[in-house]
């Protein structure tokens, strides 16, 4: 699976409603936590950003709660 791969399937599935994490086991083969480390993965590669640029940055710029969460005790 390429980056490219990894996301034109984001791009086509942007949030998380309705039956994501079923699609990801059952078109990608894999589980939600692994699409997610390797979409970083592609969104960050020079790939990725070449294939679908726009939605590389979305996937790279996204700030999870946990990091902002950190961010605000220190």
């Amino acid at each position: 699976m390429t980056p490219a791969d990894l996301l034109a399937f984001e791009h086509h599935n942007p949030t998380w409603f309705g039956n994501k994490e079923t699609r990801i086991r059952e078109e990608l083969g894999l589980s939600p936590a692994r699409y997610v480390v390797l979409l970083e993965r592609a969104a960050a590669s020079r790939e990725g950003q070449i294939a679908d640029p726009v939605t590389a940055h979305r996937v790279t710029s996204f700030t999870p709660a946990r990091q902002r969460w950190n961010a605000s005790i220190r």
